[in-house]
């Protein structure tokens, strides 16, 4: 009888320490910095370094997303947004199929799987995808935004940027005196996509764009 307690015992033991491990494992992700770059690139590198790591884009163009200039660069399934201010990467979407993220992370893979990689998130809606939204560890601005499929949940797209998500954090940047989000200045951005010389402009705190100030 002793021997049967005993045995039963290790045995219960070893189950609880087969479970806490794999509990442990799954609730190891955590979101890194590296998670805000792709293939050498990373928000707020300039347009420059862009070009001389990934050479010419297949396309260009320009758009503005929230009154916020930008400069469009595409390579294949990748699009890449630049600052019209200042030419600092601002936003990375990856489209398509071929993608591949950190720890093997690709088109497809599973909510379980994404979660066990970057942590707990809670899924949000935005620009029609349920998605996961996940922040810099250090950079509040910059987010992880993993676009999932409606049906199944699994990954269909990822987005790691700068921009506002929201009409109220675009109101928020706009009023916002932050000189870390120059690139986002949407008085000195709306200079600078109509190529305004402003060199000759009095230096003067009290003269601001739309008036003088009392």
């Amino acid at each position: 009888m002793q021997r049967y307690f005993r045995y039963s015992a290790l045995f219960f033991m070893s189950i609880f320490f087969v479970l806490a491990s794999f509990s442990h494992g799954e609730a190891a992700g955590k979101i890194t910095a590296e998670d805000f770059s792709y293939q050498g690139i990373a928000l707020g590198d300039s347009e420059e370094a862009l070009r001389s790591k990934w050479g010419a884009p297949d396309d260009e163009n320009v758009l503005a997303v929230w009154g916020i200039p930008l400069r469009t660069l595409t390579y294949g399934d990748i699009v890449v947004s630049t600052s019209a201010v200042n030419g600092k990467i601002v936003d990375i979407n990856l489209i398509g199929e071929k993608y591949r993220l950190r720890k093997d992370v690709h088109y497809g893979s599973t909510s379980s799987y994404l979660v066990k990689v970057y942590g707990k998130a809670q899924r949000q809606f935005l620009d029609g995808y349920t998605c996961y939204i996940f922040s810099h560890p250090t950079q509040a601005h910059m987010r992880l935004i993993l676009n999932l499929d409606a049906e199944n949940k699994a990954l269909v797209s990822a987005r790691m940027t700068m921009l506002p998500i929201s009409e109220e954090e675009a109101d928020a940047l706009a009023l916002s005196d932050d000189e870390s989000l120059a690139e986002f200045d949407q008085n000195h951005a709306f200079i600078a996509s109509k190529e305004i010389n402003v060199s000759e402009l009095p230096n003067n705190d009290r003269v601001k764009l739309g008036g003088y100030v009392k």
